[in-house]
This record gives C-alpha cells, sequence and structure tokens, in this order.
C-alpha cells in the first residue's frame, strides 16, 4: 500500500476522482464505494476521508467531472450560427447523445440520493447553472427578463430530460411513442410557440 507521502493532497484527489468516474462508467453506482476506489490507489479509506470532508463530497466531485463532460460535448458539438428553435433542438439531441454514451455516469447523477439534511455544494449548484445557461443563452434573445428566462430553461431542460429517460429505459413504445426526435422537435415547437403569444 502507498505511503501517505507518495503523493499530494491534491494528486491524491485527483486519483479519487478519476478513479471513482471510471469505476461509475464500468460498473455503475451500484459498483461504486470508497473501499473499491481506496482499493484501485493503493490508500486506505481514512486517507480519502483525510482529502474529502465525507463520502457525500466525494461523490459530488465525481459527479461534477460528468457534469463538465456534458457542458463540453454539448457546447462543443453545437452547430455555430442556429438560432432559436433549431439550436434548442440541437441540445436536446446532443443531451440525449452524451446521456446514452455515458449511461452509467449519467446515470449516477440522479441515482445518487443526497441526504435531506444536507445542502448542494456552491461548486456543484454552479455546474448545474452552466449547463441551464447553454439553454438560457439561447432563450435570452427573445426573453428579455433574466428571471423569466432562466424559469424556461429549466422547464425546458427538464421536459427534455423526462424524453431522455423514457428513451434510455426503453419506455417510450409503452407511451406510445416511437420517435425520440420527433418528440423533442414537438416539445420546442410547441413550448416556444406557447412563449410568444
Amino acid at each position: 500500500m502507498a505511503r501517505r507521502n507518495d503523493h499530494t493532497k491534491d494528486e491524491i484527489r485527483e486519483m479519487v476522482i478519476k478513479t471513482g468516474s471510471d469505476l461509475i462508467d464500468k460498473s455503475g453506482f451500484s459498483g461504486f464505494s470508497t473501499r473499491q476506489i481506496a482499493k484501485e490507489i493503493g490508500y486506505t479509506v481514512g486517507t480519502l476521508y483525510n482529502v474529502f470532508d465525507s463520502y457525500d463530497d466525494i461523490v459530488f466531485h465525481i459527479n461534477a467531472t460528468t457534469l463538465d463532460d456534458m457542458k463540453g460535448f454539448m457546447k462543443g458539438n453545437l452547430e455555430p450560427n442556429l438560432q432559436n428553435s433549431a439550436a434548442i433542438k440541437q441540445l436536446a439531441h446532443l443531451y440525449i447523445e452524451f446521456a446514452s454514451q455515458n449511461y452509467n455516469r449519467w446515470s449516477a447523477l440522479f441515482e445518487y440520493s443526497i441526504p435531506e439534511e444536507l445542502q448542494l455544494p456552491e461548486f456543484y449548484n454552479k455546474k448545474i447553472d452552466e449547463l441551464f445557461a447553454i439553454i438560457k443563452d439561447v432563450l435570452k434573445c427573445f426573453i428579455k427578463d433574466d428571471s423569466a428566462c432562466l424559469k424556461h430553461a429549466k422547464i425546458i431542460w427538464a421536459s427534455i430530460h423526462g424524453i431522455c429517460i423514457l428513451s434510455l429505459t426503453k419506455k417510450l413504445n409503452v407511451a406510445g411513442l416511437n420517435s425520440v426526435e420527433e418528440l423533442t422537435s414537438q416539445l420546442v415547437d410547441n413550448y416556444l410557440r406557447g412563449i410568444d403569444k
């Protein structure tokens, strides 16, 4: 087992986040544990808690990397100069594509149950806000009020997420729906039409 001074705290932090993310990617959130991380990196579980505040802190940092990767994927693949409905439709498809390609990591974002007494860390809230901002940036060209724009961005995101879950859990047919593309397209068109009224 590695000695405590083999790596700096920052190095151990990065090792834990990378290894935890890899474990989730391979085995899902059910296959994730701090004991397994410690075994993989050659340190004791106690060492992990000298670097992170708690188990929850470790999960937040691991899931934060998924949020970063998701944001990078969506922004990096969004075609330039798309506006309004076309841009939001593509963002919807990119979100579903990322979730499909990284199902275990994406699913861990929602499988992890946050204790009621625990508040989301500020850094984690910031990551979530950055995702909402992607859609908000598209909407703000025709919704001038900032708080209203953010509200609409969150509603659209939640709706797309619902379609994504139905698609990835093979429940679209059960709901009497077949095409993810058609569903997201209709959702965006109808929602934006409602905003215009």
